[in-house]
């Protein structure tokens, strides 16, 4: 009795010290005393153990091969066994009462198939070298939070049935074969939302992640269990991409919070990210041309190629960055990263192969026969057929692709095709406007000037041969002036029609703006507007401009009148000043790269409505009340001016009122200042022989009495060959020629003839309407000036006195 008891002593003295497996382990390794082996010998369980010697548990009886053990056998039989048994602490409670060691027998051979049938399990966990330390944290965690993030194919993602897959799936399913823990997988909406709350401690674990200096801050990793390449994906039309360091300008697409993320914006902080939620969303991005580029790794690239089946990319250069995929753990659980570091060492190179395998394809693409089909020549055939139809296809795929293209191109160019006929419809509407406009002036011009010459050259012969205190007077002055002012109106429809000949000098601005605010036109302006006032800030340093004066001041006139009329009693500003332009731009019409002579005009009226904005420099185009204001000629007159001197006018509306710009091209040649004004008794000849060659009979009279008058003997002929004919018999000193004579021959034909006849004869070009050409023709033959009718004796007389001179 007291042999039995000694012995139950010491089996409560092995349980208490090293658990029920040392206790086995001891029975096993026959480490009992021979009195006790004696009296379990006939136990069961005791016999299960001597038929079963290779269970393999080492012979070491050290406290760290104990906890390892006990703590392995613990947990793997709980595996097999309901949780009521495990947790009711039968494990401590069977040495307390040694007259049960019988049941304790039978409860032990009850737990022996199944720790036989956790052997495995046991000899993972054994083969581990898992610390002390490390068995204890993984008895008080046995469950660990683990976010995944869910849209990182092929790496991990949840299908739609909700199932974890990929490549950390399947390790984290062999984690939990080889060390005694339970991940529990937690699907978060998205990878930023996965950071969150891995920085919130919500969560124990992240699957994969990368290591950076900002996830540093709250994660600690495991050892890399899988490597990928980054890559710069783009369409495939892309030729010349730029590498990583040289993104600069270009619109980068990432994938918010991914790796790739952070290092751009540390590494590369001044290319512009695009980001993006997902991968999917980027790589379409991509696909349509809204990114230039995407910055991700290439397994998951070419995952979502094949998924989606995107064709129009391509990787444009492997950056050489490699990105390492690790367990992520919370900071404040180095046990864990140590723990998982050893499961991972434990996992043979077979299964990782076997994962890797099965989730990502290095360039296997295609189909190879077996060897035995191969041997066959019904392989062989199939394998041609099945060749052929996929170049047919790739092929097609190719040409749809191509297609595409080339019809969104077509399109595209359709589209501005469509825009710039539209702008050019519009411009020819214009155009046929001045056309049509130049028609009228042309058709009409000749003969109104002829009608005109008559009217105002007569009156202006009675007010030189009628007494002071005639009282006809006044009736001769009121016809010259309405003669005038019919003349003004004809050579506004001539400006228009762009056939006005006019010579061109040298001549600064400011001059013309000053002669005209002394102006008698001027001068009315202010009588008819007398609450406007005016100011000007003329610039010193202006260049000069060549540019027909006559022609030019009437545009200034027209401008300043326009302002004065659109304000009635504000102001009007007037300007000048050099600019520069260095880019072509316009809207009526276009103004091209160069130095100009800016003239602004600026009024404080109610400005122009955006309906009228379009049409304001068209002919006859007015909102002004008809009969009141003019004949709608004025900017229409401007406009034409400026086009003969390769300039251009635009208008803006600066809030309150209308701001005209007009420019004109600059020259670098001197301007000579204002010739004298010439007194009427220079303008007397002195004797010299004119011969005055007119189809209008009027116009010879007149002529004839204007030159006479100043002292010149003078002939008269009606057409070009009569002249021939009376320059045959005798030499003249000056021709005054009519341009256009019906019938017979032109002016400058009859120039040329005579020329023939007496080489270097003067002449003077005279008519109403000429064809510019023609005059030029004659003024290169020899001719001089050309002189526009209606014109007066002070305009003949300068005109003749000139020419004489020459």
């Amino acid at each position: 009795m007291e042999s039995r008891t000694k012995h139950q002593k010491s089996s409560i003295a092995i349980l208490r010290s090293g658990g029920f497996l040392r206790f086995r382990h001891q029975v096993v390794g026959r480490k009992l005393s021979a009195e006790y082996s004696r009296e379990i010998k006939e136990d069961s369980w005791l016999q299960m153990s001597k038929r079963s010697p290779e269970l393999g548990v080492p012979g070491t009886r050290s406290s760290e091969f104990q906890q390892k053990l006990c703590y392995a056998l613990k947990h793997s039989v709980c595996r097999s066994l309901p949780g009521s048994l495990c947790s009711s602490g039968i494990f401590r409670k069977f040495y307390l009462v040694s007259l049960l060691r019988y049941l304790f027998c039978a409860v032990v051979f009850l737990l022996l198939p199944a720790a036989l049938c956790a052997h495995s399990d046991l000899e993972n966990t054994l083969n581990l070298n898992l610390t002390p330390k490390e068995l204890a944290w993984l008895d008080a965690h046995p469950v660990i939070r683990v976010a995944p993030d869910p849209d990182f194919p092929p790496v991990e993602f949840f299908d739609k049935d909700g199932r974890y897959q990929g490549i950390s799936a399947e390790f984290i399913a062999l984690l939990e074969k080889k060390l005694p823990l339970k991940f529990k997988i937690n699907q978060l909406v998205n990878w930023d939302e996965v950071l969150r709350q891995a920085r919130a401690k919500e969560i124990d674990m992240i699957s994969a992640a990368v290591p950076t200096p900002d996830r540093l801050q709250y994660l600690k990793f495991s050892r890399p269990f899988v490597e990928f390449s980054t890559v710069i994906m783009v369409r495939d039309s892309v030729t010349d991409f730029p590498k990583l360091k040289n993104l600069t300008g270009k619109r980068v697409a990432v994938v918010s919070g991914y790796a790739d993320h952070e290092y751009m914006k540390r590494v590369y902080p001044d290319v512009p990210l695009e980001v993006m939620p997902d991968i999917s969303a980027g790589l379409r991005q991509v696909s349509f041309g809204r990114v230039d580029a995407m910055i991700l790794n290439l397994a998951s690239a070419s995952y979502y190629i094949r998924k989606d089946g995107i064709l129009n990319l391509k990787v444009s250069e492997d950056t050489t960055l490699v990105h390492d995929l690790s367990f992520a753990v919370r900071d404040d659980w180095p046990l864990l990263v140590s723990i998982l570091d050893k499961g991972m060492a434990a996992v043979t190179p077979q299964e990782r192969k076997a994962i890797l395998d099965n989730w990502i394809s290095l360039g296997k693409e295609g189909w190879t026969p077996s060897p035995v089909m191969i041997v066959t020549v019904v392989a062989i055939f199939l394998l041609l057929v099945l060749l052929v139809i996929l170049q047919w296809n790739r092929t097609l795929k190719q040409q749809v692709r191509q297609r595409t293209m080339d019809l969104q191109t077509e399109l595209e160019e359709r589209l501005l095709a469509q825009q710039e006929k539209e702008k050019l419809q519009q411009q020819v509407h214009s155009s046929k406007k001045m056309e049509a406009m130049g028609l009228l002036a042309g058709g009409v011009a000749h003969d109104l000037n002829n009608i005109i010459s008559g009217v105002t050259g007569y009156a202006e012969l009675m007010l030189m041969k009628l007494p002071k205190d005639s009282p006809f007077c006044k009736h001769a002055a009121a016809i010259h002036d309405s003669g005038q002012r019919a003349a003004a109106v004809v050579a506004d429809m001539l400006t228009i029609s762009r056939d006005a000949a006019s010579d061109k000098k040298v001549v600064n601005l400011n001059h013309l703006i000053k002669e005209y605010l002394r102006s008698p036109e001027h001068v009315a302006l202010r009588e008819r507007f007398p609450q406007v006032d005016y100011a000007c800030e003329l610039s010193a340093e202006l260049f000069n401009v060549s540019c027909s004066t006559t022609h030019i001041k009437k545009a200034i006139m027209n401008l300043v009148i326009n302002a004065a009329e659109a304000t009635e009693q504000g102001s009007v500003s007037i300007s000048t000043e050099n600019c520069y332009i260095d880019r072509p731009f316009g809207i009526y019409g276009s103004i091209e790269i160069g130095e100009y002579v800016l003239l602004r005009v600026v009024d404080s009226g109610s400005g122009i409505a955006a309906a009228d904005i379009e049409h304001i420099f068209e002919p006859f185009y007015s909102r002004k009340t008809k009969g009141t204001s003019g004949t709608g000629l004025g900017l229409a007159v401007v406009w034409n001016t400026v086009q003969e001197h390769l300039g251009y006018i635009d208008v803006e509306q600066p809030g309150t009122g209308s701001c005209f710009n007009l420019y004109l091209p600059i020259t670098r040649d001197e301007y000579s200042p204002a010739e004298i004004e010439t007194s009427s008794d220079a303008l007397h000849g002195t004797g010299e022989h004119i011969l005055i060659v007119d189809d209008e009979d009027q116009i010879r009279d007149l002529a004839t009495q204007m030159l006479s008058s100043l002292g010149y003997r003078v002939a008269q002929v009606s057409s070009g060959e009569a002249a021939i004919d009376y320059l045959r018999k005798q030499k003249v000193d000056l021709l005054l020629l009519d341009m256009i004579m019906d019938p017979g021959i032109n002016g400058c034909q009859t120039y040329q003839q005579a020329v023939a006849l007496h080489p270097g004869q003067r002449a003077l070009i005279c008519s109403g309407f000429s064809e510019s050409a023609e005059v030029l023709k004659a003024q290169a033959a020899g001719a001089g000036a050309y002189l526009k009718k209606p014109y007066t004796l002070a305009a003949l007389g300068q005109a003749v006195k000139d020419e004489l001179a020459r």
